[in-house]
């Protein structure tokens, strides 16, 4: 249960992500900076190990989404957040695409994975339905992708309306723009909203990448993005 806001811009893109999650759910380390090959990453680190949005030093992004809509064939036996560590030293969507066709998914339930490759000016999203994985490439334009667990679809279709809304406000693809955005709730379908109350579930925290030529910078909330005052996890990574 998640919603991923994607905005390109001239020299990279910022991408922003909620989390949202049962209240019970163990929290989740802030970002730290981690070392694969030649490659250096900045990713949050949930209680299994795994990770569900990150960026390499050379500028490429990963976020990884449940995909609840899709009937589930098999029992879990392995955690969809092991799928981004898999990917996230890959510096170009060819590289990816091969390090995803050498993981074993058996076991893992449906999820959404989107790359960023700015390099490229691509986007592109992997859908894995516990039978095979389907490729698509997105254009390198504004996007959102959301999920929930009382229907993907009519999450994105109303926080799709409050994105397009949003997209007329003056300072529409600006930081604090997209910061008001994940904070926001929707009166009339409070349970879609972007920022989640739900009774046992909620919003656990927000990220936040800025990737430019110069560097990643990732800003990192752990509690709801509406609650003022509340310390920023702020890592940086210079290309």
């Amino acid at each position: 249960m998640c919603t991923v806001t994607f905005v390109p811009r001239g020299d990279g893109f910022y991408l922003a992500m909620n989390r949202d999650e049962q209240i019970t759910r163990p929290h989740a380390s802030p970002p730290a900076i981690f070392q694969q090959g030649c490659i250096e990453a900045i990713y949050p680190l949930d209680s299994a190990g795994g990770t569900w949005i990150a960026a390499n030093s050379q500028g490429a992004a990963f976020t990884l989404l449940n995909w609840n809509d899709a009937q589930k064939l098999h029992e879990k036996s392995r955690t969809r957040g092991c799928v981004v560590p898999a990917v996230v030293s890959s510096t170009c969507s060819g590289v990816a695409q091969s390090a995803l066709c050498q993981l074993d998914l058996e076991g893992t339930l449906p999820f959404t994975l989107v790359g960023f490759f700015p390099a490229e000016k691509e986007v592109i999203e992997w859908r894995w339905d516990q039978r095979s994985l389907e490729r698509k490439s997105i254009p390198w334009t504004m996007r959102q992708w959301c999920s929930s667990s009382l229907s993907d679809a009519q999450a994105s279709s109303t926080r799709g309306q409050m994105l397009e809304q949003s997209a007329t406000e003056p300072d529409a693809g600006s930081l604090a723009w997209l910061r008001r955005l994940h904070a926001s709730h929707d009166q009339e379908h409070r349970a879609f909203s972007h920022c989640v109350h739900r009774g046992d579930v909620e919003t656990l925290s927000y990220t936040e990448l800025i990737c430019a030529d110069r560097g990643i910078e990732c800003n990192y909330l752990s509690g709801s993005p509406c609650k003022a005052g509340q310390g920023v996890h702020h890592v940086s990574l210079g290309r």
